[in-house]
């Protein structure tokens, strides 16, 4: 299998310009529920994998 190498540095940049160009027109406020909003539905995201983590038995190999 071939090695996958993560640019981690290239990535947050990434992510990073392409968020200031989203929400540059916005206030501080608004920029403010944006992030709020994005990490509620992380987290909602997170809880329902955990769950169905917890209901998939485990396989072994």
């Amino acid at each position: 299998m071939a090695e996958q190498r993560i640019d981690a540095v290239k990535m947050t940049r990434s992510i990073r310009d392409r968020n200031y160009e989203r929400l540059r027109h916005l206030s501080r406020a608004e920029r403010l529920a944006f992030y709020r909003e994005q990490a509620r539905l992380m987290n909602a995201k997170a809880l329902t994998l955990v769950k169905l983590e917890k209901s998939t038995p485990e396989q072994v190999e």
